[in-house]
């Protein structure tokens, strides 16, 4: 199982692709480098960065991809059928095997559910998903590839408190929790791919699966 450190932050955290003297720039990436599934003739780059402060946790993923797509505009559309990258993340993993799925395609459409499966989700409603900000360097509401695509950045706020209403309960982080959790990406043209940060054991796609999630430690 893989571990990384989610690092608390006091500054305020720009939602950027330029990080260079912002907080993003003291953090480690996290690389999604497990490919799954499907054998791509290509395995392009995909990172993913992580803070978090009394109020929210911020993820940064900077994607490498020459065949960006993106058709999906309405909130918890099927955005996993686009070119998308998700956090997945159980917050009382000593409780429940309970996780949220946040999943994003790459003009910033997003899905947030939560649940204890695939089926069984909870998902934000229209006033709540309005407090979660994305921002990205492509802009919608679709994206059709074009012959110059290199790649896309999404940055977001995920407002702890947006996500305890989600889960019924509170799940603010403080220093030293911990959570579980990992980090996809997906893509399905030109060809389908499917990659992982912690690994996935399983005979078909399926990123649904708390026991694959990797361990995420608040510092």
């Amino acid at each position: 199982m893989r571990t990384t450190g989610i690092q608390r932050v006091d500054d305020s955290v720009p939602l950027v692709g330029e990080t260079t003297g912002t907080p993003w720039e003291r953090v480690d990436r996290v690389s999604i480098d497990r490919f799954l599934w499907t054998q791509p003739d290509s395995r392009p780059r995909t990172t993913v960065r992580v803070l978090y402060d009394d109020e929210t946790l911020y993820l940064h993923y900077t994607v490498n991809d020459e065949h960006s797509h993106a058709e999906a505009t309405t909130l918890n559309g099927s955005v996993w059928e686009d070119s998308c990258v998700e956090f997945f993340a159980s917050p009382r993993p000593d409780v429940c095997n309970a996780y949220f799925n946040f999943e994003v395609n790459c003009v910033g459409t997003f899905y947030l559910g939560y649940g204890m499966g695939r089926t069984n989700r909870t998902l934000v409603t229209p006033d709540a998903a309005a407090n979660v900000r994305v921002r990205g360097s492509i802009s919608g509401p679709t994206k059709r590839p074009r012959s110059d695509d290199e790649g896309w950045w999404i940055a977001v706020e995920l407002p702890f408190n947006t996500l305890s209403d989600l889960a019924g309960v509170p799940v603010d982080p403080s220093l030293g929790t911990r959570w579980r959790g990992n980090f996809y990406r997906i893509r399905k043209l030109p060809e389908t791919l499917y990659a992982a940060w912690n690994p996935v054991e399983a005979s078909e796609p399926d990123f649904h699966r708390p026991a694959a999630f990797g361990e995420l430690r608040f510092q």
